[in-house]
């Protein structure tokens, strides 16, 4: 009774902080939205989508410009420091605990290195929840339904997770739940580029088709 799901802002005032990462020549390091927006006008410079990359060995980002590198799992420590930062100042507590969602496809060793980024950013306790049945939940605490079943799906840039959630006398079960790492908005937005953008421009100019390179 009372349970509610609440978004604290950034101190941007925001609702989500972009989970990337930008390091100017000086060595200075900037997370979010300030770092997201240079994604296209510094590439050198950015680390986006590092979250994919998470456990996986000999992985690792270079910032042309400072000379530094940094792996998956130090970028994802750079954005929960931010975070943590965030809410400490909005809050006015000292955060040494959270529980950190991830993909539902991620595996033993991307859960061990996200352990590890939650450690490095100074959460000594971070138990993990995938991302779908931290969603459902959040819904489900606010639920007045007694039994009811659910699927709930996280479509993000680069990942797809699904779970089917169920409601039994109160008490939550989660089914199943399944993720792929490598299907999320961005992806589809490419598909619809490459297979409904570009053949209709071809068509209207008169365009020759580009051959296809195979790898």
């Amino acid at each position: 009774l009372g349970v509610h799901a609440e978004v604290i802002k950034n101190n941007e005032d925001a609702d989500t902080t972009p989970s990337a990462v930008w390091i100017d020549r000086r060595g200075r390091l900037r997370v979010g939205r300030a770092a997201r927006e240079r994604a296209e006008s510094d590439p050198d410079d950015t680390a986006v989508e590092f979250k994919l990359r998470m456990g996986t060995t000999g992985q690792f980002v270079a910032f042309a410009a400072s000379g530094r590198v940094l792996t998956p799992t130090q970028l994802s420590a750079e954005v929960l420091k931010s975070v943590r930062a965030d809410v400490q100042q909005r809050l006015g507590e000292d955060i040494e605990s959270a529980v950190v969602t991830v993909p539902a496809a991620f595996d033993m060793s991307a859960c061990d290195a996200t352990r590890a980024a939650a450690e490095e950013a100074g959460l000594r306790l971070s138990p993990l929840l995938q991302e779908p049945t931290a969603a459902a939940l959040a819904y489900g605490f606010q639920s007045t339904d007694e039994d009811a079943r659910w699927m709930v799906y996280d479509l993000g840039g680069g990942t797809f997770d699904a779970a089917i959630i169920e409601l039994r006398d109160g008490e939550f079960t989660v089914l199943n739940h399944r993720g792929d790492n490598y299907l999320g908005g961005k992806l589809i937005d490419w598909r619809i580029v490459d297979e409904l953008l570009i053949p209709a421009v071809r068509d209207e100019f008169g365009l020759p088709e580009l051959p296809r390179v195979s790898s």
